[in-house]
């Protein structure tokens, strides 16, 4: 058809545009196969381990052995094992967790090497063998004896290897080591864990309750019940697939949608102004189809390459994505990436379907008139819309009066502005919004809120006056009555404590330590206020206590209820002077088996400067994302603007008006729409991170305050702004280019 020769003319005069919607759909479709395959592959790695590998559903330990642990399985339809850890220092703030090896529940999966066969032999967790550069072969001291390092191992319940189950990441230095079982004997302090896993998969969480209440029907006195569901170590990687997916939809679809709204404004202005070419040739015999395919072959073609090429060169970033998270945060065996074909061609179809139904809807719409109507030319092009006709603008200048109404001309195009700066400031101020909440997290954690160094808690509890310079404490993990994912610790401290806490509300004014103070974060997930009521649930025997609160404390230092500890005790019936822990800021010389943990401040304080470099990658990505698509939808609503004014443009030189004065008429009126669209990415910012704040408390019990930094919000807009007048300037030349004689050839036609 001759007609196919016109496609590449019409590309080469907008290859701007063109080049434009190329790089949107590419980045849709990019986006698509990125986090689809992230996601997907991630959760086809963690089904698969934790099935191979038989993953607990639940973790408990006692302060007694349970002696027939096989009329326990048959009674309760569990496969329960036992493995002992015990956590040992090594030279320069290292240190290791032993673990013993499984065979039933829990069983190490071997990344690289083999399994130990001989006495003193030990597999390391790959994080800590690669950070301290060991070696198969090479020999750690632990104690008085030395270990072989056979290999590196994976534990489906240490997928994400906190050391203590209410930390956010693993402490530098911490790692986990595999010994046999014989080995971690020489430990006689190790605790025994005793893990289950329920052969019917289905309803796994009554089975839970079910094996829990057989347990102390039998009178044994448990000191940590842990389940799956609730397991940090285990429901991190779920949350990281979870958040994955989520993002996979709306960024493609937000793209196509974008790219909908400018091809169809495209398309519909070419077919309009084309209206006469069009009349002639159904007056030379060419049929609606045939100028149907003809039109439509363009965006149909951009979309298509674009689409296949964005999911096409995603492929390959999968793969080290994955190993990254396995190298950085995860422990999972990895070995190599499954694409989905159904995937593949939905990113390569999906931007082909969006932009031919949009240009297909709007294409029909003018080839529906008679060749007669059409040969008559564009007789709606000084139609006014209601809008235009709504506003009263008498009152104004000329210059502001053209301004307005150059840009009510075109709604769709002032439309695919207002959502695409939208879309810009959105990706822009959501990665500093993280990036602020989690820094301001941490960093009260570490600095503000808390006055001690160390944190040791005590396997029993004990009584009387502790050591000389340390704050006792007690506390029991908790829940609210009816919402089990909410995990917090409600914890008794002595009044006694001069440099524990300090805790202000929300006015500045300190916080009385003889009260029941919870924190603002807990607050707020609980929608509680002063005075009211809560139920706190103990996750260990299930006992229910009331409490009333009697003050906020304005801290972002995680979730907590603090009372004073002869208060705590009387509520959980224990002796008035008994405690489970310390705090102090020096370290204390107690015996190993005194302890069931110690929390080094200092660690955690390392531990979030090394959260925060992800983050603040993830922060400049989007904000090179969020410029280069503010640069391409500004350039294109600018050079639409000026195809759309050429007349008044060539009008306005006739006149005599300077280039200066065309540009800011025909260019400038565009400003109050690219404010009120960087406003109104705000609220829509705010929302979705609300939502992915509560989704993320409900997935992983991490509550993270919503806090948007002015100075960010000023960044980010000023950013965007100069990406616009950047944009003016450049598309400029073109509007200088317009000479003053299409002016007249329009009033010729």
């Amino acid at each position: 058809m001759v007609l196919r020769k016109r496609i590449r003319r019409i590309l080469l005069e907008n290859k701007g545009r063109y080049i434009g919607i190329f790089i949107l759909i590419f980045i849709g479709s990019f986006s698509f196969i990125a986090f689809k395959g992230f996601s997907g592959n991630y959760e086809r790695l963690i089904n698969e381990f934790a099935q191979k590998n038989m993953q607990e559903d639940v973790s408990f330990t006692g302060y007694e052995q349970i002696e027939d642990i096989s009329s326990l399985e048959q009674e309760t339809g569990a496969i329960i094992d036992t493995h002992k850890y015990y956590d040992v220092p090594l030279h320069h703030e290292r240190e290791l967790r032993l673990i013993s090896i499984s065979h039933k529940v829990n069983i190490p999966s071997v990344i690289t090497g083999r399994m130990p066969k001989y006495p003193r032999e030990i597999l390391l967790s790959p994080n800590f063998y690669d950070t301290y550069g060991y070696e198969i072969g090479d020999t750690i001291k632990i104690n008085d004896d030395m270990f072989e390092v056979v290999g590196t191992v994976a534990l489906p319940n240490y997928v994400f290897p906190l050391k203590y189950i209410n930390d956010v990441i693993p402490p530098p230095g911490f790692g986990l080591g595999v010994i046999a079982t014989d080995d971690m004997d020489v430990f006689p302090d190790a605790v025994t864990v005793y893990t289950a896993r329920f052969t019917d998969r289905d309803n796994v969480k009554a089975q839970v309750t079910g094996l829990y209440n057989s347990i102390t029907q039998k009178g044994l006195m448990l000191s940590e019940w842990m389940d799956a569901s609730a397991n940090k170590r285990i429901r991190m990687a779920w949350a990281t697939i979870s958040g994955s997916k989520a993002m996979s939809v709306p960024v493609p679809t937000a793209m196509f949608l974008l790219c909908c709204l400018i091809v169809g404004l495209m398309i519909w202005r070419m077919v309009r102004s084309e209206s006469i070419i069009i009349g002639t040739l159904y007056a030379q015999g060419y049929r609606r189809k045939e100028l149907l395919q003809h039109y439509l072959s363009i965006p149909l073609m951009v979309s298509f390459i674009a689409g296949l090429a964005g999911s096409l060169l995603a492929l390959p970033t999968i793969y080290p994505t994955i190993k990254l998270m396995v190298t950085l945060y995860y422990i999972v065996p990895f070995d190599k990436v499954v694409h989905s074909l159904t995937d593949i061609v939905l990113g390569a179809l999906m931007p082909v379907i969006f932009l031919g139904l949009a240009s297909w809807a709007v294409i029909r719409k003018e080839l529906a008139k008679s060749p007669a109507e059409l040969m008559k030319g564009d007789i709606q092009k000084a139609k006014v819309n209601v809008l235009e006709r709504t506003l009263k603008l008498d009152y104004l200048s000329f210059n502001n009066k053209f301004k307005v109404r150059e840009q009510l001309r075109s709604i769709p195009r002032l439309i695919f502005l207002l959502f695409g700066v939208m879309a810009a400031s959105f990706m822009m101020l959501i990665g500093f919004t993280i990036n602020n909440s989690m820094t301001t997290v941490f960093s009260s954690e570490a600095n503000t809120s808390f006055n001690y160094s160390w944190e040791y808690s005590f396997k029993e509890a004990k009584q009387g006056t502790p050591v000389s310079g340390t704050i006792p404490f007690n506390a029991i993990r908790s829940h609210p009555e009816g919402r089990e994912s909410i995990e917090f610790y409600l914890t008794g401290i002595s009044t006694d404590a001069p440099y524990v806490y300090d805790l202000v509300d929300g006015k500045g004014n300190e916080l009385s330590k003889e009260q029941v103070n919870i924190s603002y974060l807990l607050a707020k997930r609980l929608n509680l206020s002063i005075g009211d009521r809560i139920t706190v649930v103990n996750k260990l025997d299930g006992k229910s206590y009331y409490l009333v609160i009697d003050g906020i404390a304005q801290t972002y230092a995680g979730q907590f209820i603090y009372m004073p500890l002869s208060d705590f005790n009387e509520l959980i019936g224990m002796p008035t002077d008994s405690y489970k822990g310390v705090f102090s800021k020096a370290t204390i010389e107690y015996s190993p088996e005194e302890l069931s943990g110690i929390k080094d401040l200092k660690n955690m304080v390392n531990s979030m400067d090394e959260l925060m470099m992800p983050m603040m990658m993830v922060v400049v990505s989007l904000t090179i994302i969020a410029s280069i698509i503010g640069v391409i939808i500004i350039y294109l609503v600018t050079s639409l603007t000026i195809e759309e004014s050429r007349g008044s443009i060539s009008l306005l030189k006739v006149f005599g008006y300077r280039s200066k004065e065309i540009k800011r008429l025909i260019l400038s009126g565009s400003s109050p729409f690219v404010i009120a669209g960087f406003i109104l990415g705000i609220p829509v910012m705010l929302i979705s991170a609300t939502a992915l704040y509560r989704y993320l408390g409900e997935m992983i019990n991490l509550a993270l305050p919503m806090i948007l930094n002015p100075l960010h919000a000023v960044i980010s807009f000023t950013l965007l702004y100069a990406v616009y007048e950047f944009t003016k300037l450049s598309c400029g030349r073109k509007l200088a280019a317009i000479p003053m004689s299409d002016a007249l050839k329009a009033g010729m036609e």
